[in-house]
């Protein structure tokens, strides 16, 4: 049987580019080859083999020898990247595919020039993510789009790491996952009030090992707040099953938290699990909130990936600070850097001329951090979607 080959150069800051080039025409060949930058870490070399793993995923049978078909080189030093393209391919006599993105301009000329002179019947093509597009680096070949795509998982695979754990399951609650998505939608609807009445719980309840019955005296809540507006919200999550035991006195409210998965939803996962809803409408490839990788300190609230880019969210109930922001920019790092769109999303309401805010903003911008206030919420969705396909700092 004759082989089918394909060629992928590697470089750049992930495996994504060389990864999405090879899923859209995997079934077309039976041989993959790697041409890959040199990197003091063996970065690209890392990559490779997890675009193997990855591939094989789709095609189980798929060959590539470690020895024979895998080649490194200084990517800027055409000469030698000619050399090596022409030992790796000397065995080949059906070469379909190569992949030139994402590497030095000298290293994908010195192929494209090699593929002219020996194998003018094959396919060079770029693979351009950010738009979702395929492009034939040919005469008279149409631009295609992106057939095949990535999962959360297959994502954060390509970018040298992996899924530990999700944190957050919707099963776990004590109401029904109707209702959790109801309580949710309510909270994010009515933020402006319904962020003070949260303010009070979490004051009260912090830090509890359930199950738990906790009092909030009547005396101490602030002027902002009516008991009689703060007796209907009790009583919203006591009929969600949010909370048990809801019973008022004369000087206090009581209630009673049966789990440490009801307490963390009251505490702040009902807005990580209403935005992951919100992002879920917006037709993403793939959604995941309460994600914690191997290897890596810290949770991710929301990962978004569509047409090969991400979107991570940093979710904040409460207070908030300049340390926040630091954490999310280090997680985007892990995550493709400057290709990784990032939102800091929080229940607080935007103040016109308030310093702290003020302040914030300048520091997130410098981050290229996008900030979302309470006010947003309830159209968070369309947010969402107009910063994965034209964000605030575009992708470079």
């Amino acid at each position: 049987m004759t082989e089918k080959v394909m060629l992928l150069l590697v470089g750049g800051r992930s495996a994504t580019p060389a990864l999405m080039g090879a899923l859209q025409f995997i079934h077309e060949v039976n041989r993959v080859k790697f041409l890959l930058c040199e990197h003091k870490d063996d970065q690209y070399l890392t990559f490779q083999k997890i675009i193997m793993r990855l591939l094989r995923v789709s095609q189980p049978d798929l060959l590539c020898d470690d020895v024979r078909d895998v080649k490194t080189v200084d990517g800027n030093n055409f000469d030698q990247v000619t050399t090596a393209v022409t030992q790796l391919c000397a065995d080949i006599s059906d070469l379909h595919f190569v992949n030139l993105t994402s590497v030095p301009q000298s290293m994908s000329f010195a192929v494209y020039h090699y593929l002219h002179d020996k194998h003018p019947q094959a396919l060079p093509f770029s693979i351009y993510t950010h738009k979702s597009q395929l492009i034939p680096l040919a005469s008279g070949k149409k631009t295609q789009r992106l057939t095949k795509k990535l999962t959360v998982d297959q994502y954060v695979t390509a970018c040298d790491t992996a899924v530990f754990q999700y944190k957050f399951d919707v099963k776990r609650l004590s109401c029904t996952p109707e209702q959790a998505v109801a309580v949710a939608g309510e909270l994010a609807e009515n933020i402006a009030q319904t962020d003070k009445l949260l303010a009070i719980i979490r004051k009260a309840g912090e830090n509890i090992k359930t199950p738990k019955t906790i009092h909030i005296n009547k005396l101490n809540l602030s002027k902002h707040v009516d008991n009689e507006d703060l007796r209907r919200f009790m009583q919203r999550l006591y009929e969600a099953g949010l909370i048990s035991r809801f019973t008022e006195q004369d000087t206090r409210f009581s209630y009673r938290v049966e789990t440490q998965h009801d307490h963390a939803f009251l505490y702040g996962d009902w807005l990580e699990y209403y935005v992951y809803l919100q992002a879920k409408e917006a037709g993403f490839d793939s959604v995941k909130m309460a994600v914690e990788l191997k290897d890596f300190k810290g949770e991710i609230d929301l990962i978004a990936v569509h047409n090969a880019n991400a979107l991570i969210c940093e979710c904040k109930t409460g207070k908030f600070s300049s340390t926040d922001l630091a954490r999310l920019e280090s997680k985007a790092i892990k995550l493709g850097g400057n290709y990784c769109v990032r939102l800091f999303i929080s229940t607080a309401q935007k103040a016109e001329n308030d310093p702290g805010f003020e302040k914030l903003c300048r520091q997130a911008a410098n981050r290229r951090i996008v900030v979302v206030t309470g006010d947003d919420l309830p159209q968070i969705e369309k947010k969402l979607k107009r910063e994965m396909e034209q964000p605030t700092y575009s992708r470079t």
